[in-house]
C-alpha cells in the first residue's frame, strides 16, 4: 500500500468514525486553538512593544544610574562619587560607540502659579536629551546650548503641567512658573505623549507629560550641592550597535569609578504594568495549549492502540498477501498524522476564532499571520508522528499467523 493509499485509508477511517474521531482530538483541538492564540497575541505585543521602544529612544538609547547602595560597602564604593557631571563629560569625549549623551538630574520640587499649586518632577538636562528621545515642543523651543553656559532660569513644561498651571498648555509660553522658590521663564511646552499597550490600559508615558526640563547647569547650580546625577542617557552609533556600547561604556566608567557602582539598562526594558500583565496571560495560555497538545496526544495514541487491536486480521491478511512490516508502519503512521492534521486544521479555525474574540474584548491587537497558521498545522503534524509511532510499531510487529488467528 502507498502513501497516498494510506492517506486514503486515514480519511476513511475519518469519515466511519467521525464522532469517535473528533472526540479523540479535542484535546488536540483545543491545544492547537490555545496556542494559535497565544502566538497572535504575542505577535501584537511584540509589534506594541517595539513601537514603544520607538517612543521612548528607540533602538540604542541605553540608561545609566547609580547601583543601590551595598549594605556593607569596601573602601572603594565609599570612595567612589557615583554617576557625576564629569562623568558625562568623559564619555563625551572618549567614547567613540555613542553618538549623544546626556547626562540628567531628578527632583520632585515644589510647582506655583498664582493659587495653582502642586509637587512634581524637574529634569535638568541638555539639549541632546530631546534628540535622544525623540522629543518636540508644542509650542516654543526646547533648551539650547546658551541656557547651560548661561545658567539660564527657563524650563520647558510637560503638557500636563503646562495645562494645570495655565488652564490650557500653549497659555504657559512666555509665562513665568515658580519652581523650588525660584521664578523660570516657559520657553516652550512639550507635546502630549501617549502610548497605550491596550485600549483600557494607563497611557504608558503619562509620565513624560507631567514634569518640567531645565538646563542641568542651572539645576545644579541652585538645587544641588554638587555635580552628582540621577542618570545618563547615552545614544549607541548605529554602526556600533547598543551591545558595543553599553560594554565601552562600562568599561569607561570602571575605570573612573575603580568600581562597577552602576548599571546600565536598554531604554524602555522595564515597560510597564500592564506590558507584565499581559505577558503572564499569554504564558498562562500557552502552558494551557501544551498542556491540551500533550493530554491530546496521549488520547491519539490510546485510541490508534485500540484500533491497532480491532484490526489485528487485517493486518494479518495484508501480509499474509504480502504487505511488509515497513508498509504496515508506514500506513498505520499515515492515518494518525492525516487525523491529527485534520484536528490542526480545525484547532487552527477555532484559534483564529478565539483571537478575534480576544482581541475584540480585551481591545489588544492579534493576527494569525500564515505563519502562524502554518506553525499550527506543522505543530498537529508533529504530535501525530510522536502520539502514532507506538502504534505504529505494534502493528508493523504482528506475526501474520498470530495474527490470522486472532479473534
Amino acid at each position: 500500500m502507498t502513501i497516498y493509499e494510506s492517506v486514503l485509508a486515514g480519511l476513511e477511517e475519518v469519515r466511519r468514525h467521525l464522532g469517535q474521531t473528533l472526540l479523540s482530538l479535542l484535546g488536540l483541538i483545543l491545544g492547537t486553538g490555545s496556542i494559535v492564540t497565544v502566538l497572535a497575541l504575542f505577535g501584537g505585543q511584540g509589534e506594541l512593544t517595539q513601537q514603544f521602544i520607538e517612543e521612548v529612544g528607540g533602538v540604542g538609547t541605553i540608561i545609566v544610574s547609580d547601583r543601590d547602595e551595598a549594605l556593607r560597602p569596601t573602601a572603594r564604593e565609599l570612595a567612589s562619587k557615583r554617576l557625576t557631571y564629569r562623568d558625562a563629560a568623559f564619555l563625551k569625549a572618549r567614547a567613540r560607540s555613542l553618538l549623544a549623551v546626556s547626562p540628567g538630574w531628578a527632583r520632585n520640587l515644589a510647582y506655583r502659579v498664582a493659587d495653582v499649586s502642586f509637587e512634581g518632577q524637574v529634569i535638568g538636562t541638555v539639549p541632546d536629551y530631546a534628540f535622544i528621545n525623540d522629543i518636540r515642543p508644542l509650542v516654543g523651543r526646547y533648551l539650547s546650548d546658551l541656557d547651560l553656559r548661561q545658567r539660564a532660569r527657563v524650563t520647558v513644561l510637560g503638557w500636563a503641567y503646562a495645562d494645570s498651571l495655565f488652564g490650557t498648555a500653549p497659555r504657559a509660553l512666555h509665562q513665568l512658573v515658580s519652581i523650588g522658590d525660584r521664578s523660570f521663564r516657559v520657553v516652550g511646552v512639550m507635546e502630549r505623549e501617549e502610548f497605550y499597550f491596550a485600549a483600557w490600559s494607563g497611557n504608558a508615558l503619562a509620565y513624560r507629560n507631567r514634569r518640567a526640563y531645565i538646563p542641568i547647569t542651572t539645576a545644579q547650580t541652585l538645587f544641588s550641592p554638587d555635580d552628582r546625577l540621577s542618570f545618563l542617557t547615552l545614544k549607541a552609533r548605529p554602526e556600533h550597535g547598543a551591545a558595543a556600547a553599553e560594554t565601552e561604556v562600562t568599561s569607561l566608567l570602571f575605570a573612573r569609578h575603580g568600581v562597577e557602582d552602576f548599571d546600565i539598562r536598554a531604554s524602555g526594558q522595564r515597560g510597564s504594568e500592564d506590558q507584565q500583565f499581559f505577558l503572564l496571560f499569554n504564558f498562562i495560555f500557552l502552558v494551557v495549549g501544551v498542556v491540551s497538545l500533550f493530554t491530546g496526544g496521549i488520547v491519539i495514541a490510546n485510541i490508534m492502540l485500540a484500533s491497532v487491536v480491532e484490526r489485528v486480521r487485517e493486518f494479518g491478511t495484508r501480509m499474509a498477501l504480502g504487505a511488509t512490516a515497513g508498509g504496515i508502519f508506514t500506513h498505520v503512521l499515515a492515518e494518525v498524522v492525516v487525523v491529527t492534521i485534520l484536528g490542526g486544521v480545525l484547532g487552527l479555525a477555532l484559534g483564529t476564532a478565539l483571537t478575534g474574540t480576544v482581541a475584540h474584548f480585551m481591545q489588544m491587537p492579534a493576527v494569525v499571520t500564515p505563519v502562524i497558521a502554518g506553525s499550527a498545522i506543522v505543530t498537529a503534524a508533529v504530535v501525530g508522528l510522536l502520539a502514532g509511532i507506538y502504534p505504529a510499531l505494534r502493528a508493523a510487529r504482528l506475526s501474520p499467523v498470530e495474527a490470522l488467528r486472532y479473534g
